[in-house]
């Protein structure tokens, strides 16, 4: 018998990014007893299916505020992944499909990986449509995921892709990771999205809650030129505040500016 699954449901792909989050921060000792791993500041949860009733990311979410990404990084996952050209073949099949008002097909959009970088991680996406069920499905699947830093631009990329396709409908989400992880190091940038303290209060401190607030300590008084890691200096640019309360470094890219193409 495989392991078991832990299935996880949300109201959008904004509170889904939020909730995986705080479920693998808050359980982060109970992780091991439920189908994943803990190493010192690294925790895994095994075969994850997520829910999500509507395809939506704050449009006003600023990934260089929380993350320091460039648009680099959303070009690059373009790039990568998406082909623009067997995708209009994609979306060309499905709107033959709903012209027709078939109300049952499963169309499947294969992702590139042309970048060594990319570790393949974005596998495929289905476009998904079931009787006597209103909205269109995007169910896909993920190779393995860094949840705090890369899952929320994973579920912007497919909303996107899912406008593409469908316009203005009504869109929810499925999807499939074997592999779903964070660590202490990254979770520190959650702490512009939520102050994790308040998040933590009145819960007894675990090991691993313990490290994130270490780290949180160490990234927001750290020289950063000291720090020798690439993702820690991210992480200590995110969370050191210049004299305006913006993170050193500071540029806007906010998600309803990043489009398919």
């Amino acid at each position: 018998m495989g392991q078991k699954t832990t299935e996880l449901s949300f109201g959008s792909s904004q509170e889904a990014w939020e909730g995986i989050n705080e479920y693998l921060v808050i359980n982060a000792e109970n992780i091991p007893q439920n189908n994943g791993v803990r190493y010192g500041s690294l925790i895994i949860l095994y075969n994850v299916f997520i829910g999500i009733r509507k395809a939506w990311v704050d449009p006003e979410f600023d990934f260089g505020r929380i993350f320091s990404y460039r648009i680099q990084k959303w070009n690059k996952l373009l790039t990568n992944y998406v082909n623009l050209n067997q995708l209009d073949l994609v979306k060309a099949e499905v709107e033959m499909k709903e012209r027709k008002g078939t109300g049952n097909y499963n169309i499947t959009f294969v992702f590139d990986n042309n970048h060594l970088s990319g570790h393949g991680c974005l596998l495929h996406l289905t476009f998904i449509r079931r009787p006597n069920c209103p909205d269109r499905i995007l169910q896909f699947s993920l190779r393995s995921s860094e949840v705090t830093k890369r899952l929320l631009l994973d579920f912007l990329l497919i909303q996107r892709i899912g406008e593409y396709v469908y316009g203005d409908a009504d869109m929810s989400i499925e999807f499939f990771c074997p592999n779903m992880y964070i660590t202490a190091e990254n979770f520190v940038m959650y702490n512009n999205i939520k102050p994790i303290r308040k998040l933590l209060k009145g819960l007894e401190k675990t090991p691993f809650q313990t490290k994130v607030m270490e780290a949180i300590k160490k990234f927001q008084n750290v020289d950063i030129e000291s720090i020798s890691y690439r993702v820690f200096r991210r992480a200590a640019r995110c969370l050191q505040l210049d004299d305006k309360g913006k993170p050193v470094g500071y540029k806007p890219l906010i998600a309803k500016n990043l489009k398919l193409h």
